[in-house]
């Protein structure tokens, strides 16, 4: 289906690529604003940026050329001042030249009211869908993944993998081996420090060498007086909520179970640990190496 055309010499014709969450991955910036005015004598909008979703901004004021009847942009008439949108910019077909422009080849652009996000945010060309703006947040920030990989670590050295788009994988050294750690770029949080068990029993984000001992018990420092390690694949979850919602610092309690769900229902990983070499001649070995495989899985 042709969106755009034109009979000029240099008229844009070009195809709807797509919803907005399918197509705004190609744009350089994403941005929740408000158009300012439509200034004389040309084709832009002004825009005041509430929210800035994707890329980076030195100022809260941008310029976004709109369609002249040669390229392929949507007219500025359909976003009146006081408007408030989300913009994918600079995506496919807006040629925008040394500043930012709105392409009309997909759902490059979301009407924001009330709270609400509406348009073709994840359908048909013709599916008007609406959604509270949170849950928009969410799913455009975070959206689902399926990752797997394979690795061998030795003893002592820290490993980290990038996934998801916004986290690492990461182990990090122990005495003994190493913890599962999962983080988003910008933060520190571990957020997968709500695995269960949390108290009285070897966490599966542990790795350690008594663990895989035949007789535990030969390790006297071993958490918990435990009989044996976590089982193997080592399972756990995570969340950008860790931190932010769950388990903040000011929050003063537990988590509860259903925060725990919530956690299990963002994202899940697993560690299946292939093989692994133990120090010798050592009560409480520490691990020389291991080989393993990783599956991540999660999003809105």
């Amino acid at each position: 289906m042709l969106l755009g055309f034109c009979a000029a010499s240099e008229a844009c014709s070009c195809s709807w690529e797509g919803p907005f969450l399918s197509v705004s991955g190609k744009a350089v910036l994403v941005v929740h604003g408000r158009i300012i005015r439509h200034p004389p004598g040309g084709s832009a909008m002004e825009v005041l940026v509430l929210e800035t979703l994707k890329g980076g901004l030195l100022d809260s004021g941008i310029i976004v050329q709109m369609g002249d009847g040669v390229h392929c942009r949507p007219t500025r008439d359909d976003f009146p001042p006081g408007s408030e949108w989300i913009l994918a910019l600079n995506g496919p077909g807006a040629k925008p030249g040394g500043g930012l422009a709105l392409s009309h080849c997909g759902e490059y652009w979301l009407r924001v009211s009330d709270g609400e996000v509406i348009g073709s945010i994840d359908g048909s060309q013709s599916q008007v869908r609406r959604m509270t703006l949170n849950e928009f947040r969410a799913r455009f920030l975070y959206p689902r993944f399926a990752e797997s990989f394979s690795a061998r670590i030795s003893r002592g050295k820290r490993f980290l993998r990038p996934f998801g788009g916004r986290f690492e994988f990461l182990l990090e050294p122990l005495p003994q081996g190493w913890e599962i750690r999962i983080k988003e770029y910008g933060r520190d949080e571990n957020l997968a420090r709500l695995t269960p068990p949390l108290h009285f029993a070897p966490n599966p984000r542990e790795i350690e060498g008594w663990h895989f001992l035949k007789d535990p018990s030969q390790c006297p420092n071993r958490p918990y007086r435990a009989e044996e390690g976590p089982e193997n694949p080592r399972q756990f979850i995570f969340s950008p909520e860790i931190g932010a919602k769950y388990l903040r610092p000011d929050a003063g309690m537990s988590p509860t179970g259903e925060e725990v769900e919530k956690v299990k229902r963002f994202g899940r990983g697993r560690v299946d640990i292939k093989n692994v070499a133990l120090e010798k001649d050592a009560q409480c070995p520490a691990i020389e190496w291991m080989e393993i495989s990783v599956h991540l899985e999660g999003g809105y």
